[in-house]
């Protein structure tokens, strides 16, 4: 494992004259899981925090906790290009999602599991993300629930990319979480909706509708672009190493700035305030009733009033390519989930009697269809037909 995975030890602890492993930064060593001494005062770790009530944990890069006993060296990836980080020399391979891992894991559930309504949320980062975050959660002494990269990374908001979450899980045991934005990637309104407030809507109504936990990164109830900065206010060290004049891209700190609670300029704080997010600040948007942040309030009301998009199971709905067509189902209720991903208005046929649900959705009813705008939306209730039983 060579590379910036390792790097000498003599400036943490000059009389060591030893090597450590970093999955990340060199100011964070890797702990030896291997160890049941090192597991054990984890646990006491988490112990005390739980004596005193919080509700449960997150745990980064879960699959991250152990590496290979025999310390293989990684295979070398190939590349087009010469990678800007020394870490993309090498395909990740031994330094990571190890069998071991998983018995820590058991464990912690154990622990969990003694104090009652506690839980525990994975994040997961692998080459395959859908099945390892299913890994993970895959049955009651593994994590209670798992978010990966999968729609963290996406460049495009395709129909595929949510088919391919969807379907991955639908006949899963775990149950999965899902997110667009964290402190870790691009904020979403422009690494996938292009800054377009049209299509930003739908893809916050997408995530809300999907089987899962939702996770809302602060700022995009408000609909937030990407913050420009300029290199001599960044602070994150991936950010800083990758610049480049060109293209000037925040990185990650791009998404960490404050947080526009009004529309006054913050410049000494952590990192500078973005001018464009003034104008989209709370206290302006809460006053128009039209606004991103009163559109985020209208949806997840509606997904607290139904019961299908809360627990329901998904299907998916055969739908033309621009088209992400899928059901929320349970006992009492059938919800059709429409949204236009292809730029192209289009007109979606029904074949039941339905009620489009007031959601401040683009979708609109057109006869015995649905007419989806470019880059819209509509959640239908789908009634049955009489004498049809429910499916």
């Amino acid at each position: 494992m060579a590379g910036e995975l390792w790097r000498t030890g003599l400036d943490l602890a000059p009389s060591r004259r030893q090597y450590y492993l970093h999955n990340f930064l060199s100011s964070q060593p890797d702990l030896n899981f291997h160890n049941p001494a090192v597991q054990d005062a984890i646990l006491d770790v988490a112990r005390f925090w739980l004596d005193r009530g919080v509700d449960g944990f997150r745990l980064d890069v879960i699959n991250y906790l152990a590496h290979d006993r025999a310390l293989t060296d990684n295979p070398v990836a190939p590349y087009a290009a010469t990678p800007v980080a020394t870490i993309r020399f090498q395909r990740q391979r031994h330094n990571k999602s190890q069998p071991e891992a998983l018995g820590f894991v058991r464990r912690l559930r154990a622990l969990l599991d003694i104090y009652g309504d506690r839980m525990a949320v994975g994040e997961i980062f692998d080459d395959d993300m859908l099945a390892r975050q299913l890994e993970y959660t895959d049955g009651p002494d593994r994590l209670h629930t798992a978010y990966s990269f999968h729609l963290l990374n996406a460049r495009a908001a395709t129909p595929r990319l949510f088919s391919e979450a969807l379907t991955a899980w639908a006949k899963a045991f775990g149950w999965p979480s899902w997110s667009l934005g964290n402190h870790d990637v691009p904020r979403f309104p422009s690494r996938l909706a292009a800054d377009d407030p049209g299509l930003t809507r739908t893809l916050l109504l997408l995530l809300l509708c999907l089987r899962g936990t939702p996770f809302l990164y602060q700022g995009e109830e408000l609909g937030l672009p990407q913050a420009c900065i300029p290199l001599e206010r960044l602070r994150d060290p991936f950010a800083i190493a990758s610049w480049t004049d060109a293209a000037q891209d925040a990185g990650r700190d791009g998404a960490r700035t404050p947080m526009p609670w009004t529309d006054t300029q913050i410049d000494n704080g952590w990192l500078p305030m973005d001018r464009r997010h003034l104008a989209l600040s709370v206290s302006r948007q809460e006053q128009d009733a039209a606004s991103m942040l009163n559109f985020t309030r209208r949806a997840l009301a509606l997904r607290r009033n139904h019961p299908a998009l809360q627990v329901g199971q998904a299907v998916m709905i055969e739908a033309p390519p621009n088209i992400l067509a899928f059901e929320r189902r349970t006992d009492g209720e059938r919800l059709l989930c429409l949204f236009e991903l292809g730029g192209s208005e289009t007109l979606f046929p029904l074949a039941e009697p339905s009620t489009l649900l007031d959601c401040a959705c683009s979708g609109t009813v057109d006869g015995t269809a649905i007419r989806l705008p470019a880059c819209g939306a509509a959640i239908v209730s789908l009634h049955p037909l009489p004498d049809t039983p429910r499916s």
